[in-house]
């Protein structure tokens, strides 16, 4: 009895301080901007008009149609309001989901609570979960899908209603699907997780009949997805067919190598660090040569292929770097500069080294609930290799994987419950820096996006038409973007929205940097993380009558 009280009470504190720790960031962040974040305008505008013509309402240049959720907008928009606040309140608490499902998956998989803890940590922590975590883009719904799908088959695992608990991970399996349809490599990784760990002598039959739900969900995302690509043929996928069907050739070797491999391993190695840095000191003989090899990897084909090896990763997409707003003039990526990109290269390549220690070590003794989510996250990342989804954003669909195998992880046999507790305090004092300055980032955008939607209402209040006014991408997209009524079938039935459809420069154009042939008509400020330093942006008029090209 006493026994179950003290896991009661640890997984109630678990999950009171990842509600805390959302409550603290929208505190922080308060109040959050009028506008969309980067791609969600284009997600908001098919909650505020989910079917036109008979289909779901997508932009016609739009790849991702996450169908699921706008179903799921639309419920929340009915409840709380349609602003762009509203909606990425809707996105925060499907964070939080996540984050209490990720903790309950590593405990279910063997983790200790304060293992546990602080995996679920990297994850909240994480830059770019946290700060689409307050967007209303497609990323962290999708990974709580994908989440709540692995922890309801660890809960089939050993149960009495087996069937249910893995019909329950197949449905939500379906469900991420509808969001993105790397959803389905969650349910792949169940039905091989199923086989290899197959218990009980069974013939074909048997067997077949535990696999009808894996197989039922295969089929209903097959039937999804020919539904939405039938409904949805967007022109850029029409102009691009050819492109895209040679793409795989298009790209050199090497390229696909530091993409798929040496990119992606970095990034982990970097947002997983503080814990992977515990494991690659305790078992510095392994890790060590391990991480030489990886910087140098990293350091050669770079050099090669013409890059710097701070470019790897990219982080584009938190809100503390300048390319996470995008507004003209504003640099597309982010870069570490001088020693600084060293530093980053080889603190992420020490960490791929203790995440792959890690990996060599848990793999083999993993049980069947751990081994779906690791062969969930190799799925994907063989999955990628022929695509273009060579970002961290991207690669953050592989991190709860990562935090599951540095969950489940021993330390070093031999340790101490004093060194332990030393070795998890230090652990967490990293995971905290990282989780303060993934905050700042959000606080920089929030701020930084407010900045642009006053400077836009400042000029229309002064007789400017919106159309005159390039406010950047996402606001430009909420603003100008016009549906044809007949429906989307080739690039000239939408208008020359500045950034989007075109790349002419406007009457009036907000911006990070002074552009030729244009007047500065005001100055204002970016702020920096919680206020700290400042960015210059600046509202500036077309000198000519002509609309020159937007530099």
């Amino acid at each position: 009895m006493r026994d179950v009280n003290d896991t009661w009470r640890k997984n109630a504190t678990a999950s009171l301080l990842i509600v805390v720790w959302y409550l603290f960031a929208w505190l922080a962040i308060r109040p959050l901007s009028d506008a969309p974040v980067v791609d969600s305008w284009i997600y908001q505008h098919a909650v505020k008009a989910p079917w036109r013509a008979g289909r779901p309402n997508f932009a016609g240049f739009t790849k991702a149609m996450p169908v699921g959720q706008v179903l799921y907008g639309v419920l929340w928009t009915r409840l709380f309001g349609s602003t762009s606040a509203s909606f990425d309140l809707s996105v925060a608490v499907a964070g939080a989901a996540g984050a209490l499902m990720m903790y309950a998956l590593a405990r279910r998989c063997g983790a200790q609570h304060s293992s546990a803890l602080l995996a679920t940590a990297l994850l909240v922590c994480n830059p770019c979960y946290l700060f689409l975590s307050f967007s209303f883009m497609s990323e962290v719904p999708f990974l709580t899908l994908l989440i709540g799908c692995n922890l309801a088959f660890a809960c089939a695992d050993g149960a009495r209603n087996e069937g249910r608990w893995i019909w329950l991970a197949a449905a939500l399996g379906v469900a991420a699907f509808t969001i993105r349809p790397f959803g389905a490599a969650a349910i792949l990784g169940m039905a091989i997780a199923m086989l290899l760990y197959e218990r009980r002598p069974s013939d074909g039959r048997a067997i077949a009949r535990r696999l009808i739900p894996v197989a039922t969900a295969l089929v209903a995302c097959a039937a999804f997805w020919i539904w939405v690509t039938r409904e949805n043929q967007s022109w850029s996928l029409e102009l691009n067919e050819l492109a895209i069907r040679n793409y795989f050739f298009l790209v050199p070797a090497l390229g696909y190598f530091k993409g798929w491999l040496i990119g992606p391993l970095l990034y982990l190695g970097l947002v997983l660090a503080p814990l992977a840095l515990v494991h690659a000191v305790t078992s510095w003989r392994r890790a060590v040569p391990l991480a030489l090899i990886i910087f140098a990897l990293a350091i050669v084909l770079t050099a090669i292929d013409d890059h710097l090896v701070w470019k790897i990763p990219e982080c584009k997409c938190f809100g503390g770097w300048p390319g996470a707003l995008v507004v003209n003039g504003m640099p597309e990526n982010f870069h570490w500069h001088g020693a600084t990109g060293w530093i980053v290269a080889a603190l992420a390549s020490t960490g791929a080294a203790g995440l792959c220690v890690v990996a060599m070590e848990v793999i083999p003794r993993m049980g069947r609930a751990a081994a779906a989510v690791a062969l969930t996250a190799a799925i994907y990342w063989a999955g990628i290799l022929p695509l273009w989804f060579f970002s961290d954003r991207y690669d953050l669909v592989m991190v709860p994987a990562g935090c599951l195998l540095l969950a489940i992880a021993p330390l070093r046999r031999g340790h101490t419950p004093t060194t332990r507790t030393i070795t998890l305090t230090v652990a967490a004092a990293m995971t905290t820096m990282m989780g303060l300055l993934s905050l700042g980032g959000v606080y920089a955008y929030q701020r930084g996006a407010q900045s642009v939607v006053e400077a836009r209402d400042a000029l229309i209040s002064k007789g400017v038409l919106r159309d005159e006014i390039d406010a950047g991408y996402s606001l430009n997209g909420e603003d100008l973007y016009r549906y044809p009524a007949a429906g989307i079938d080739t690039q000239s039935d939408e208008p020359g929205i500045p950034m989007i459809t075109s790349a002419k420069m406007s009457l009036y154009t907000i911006a990070a940097a002074p552009q030729l042939d244009a007047d500065v008509i005001k100055r204002f400020s970016w702020p920096g993380a919680f206020g700290f330093g400042q960015r210059p942006l600046y509202v500036l008029h077309r000198l000519s009558g002509k609309s020159a090209p937007c530099r």
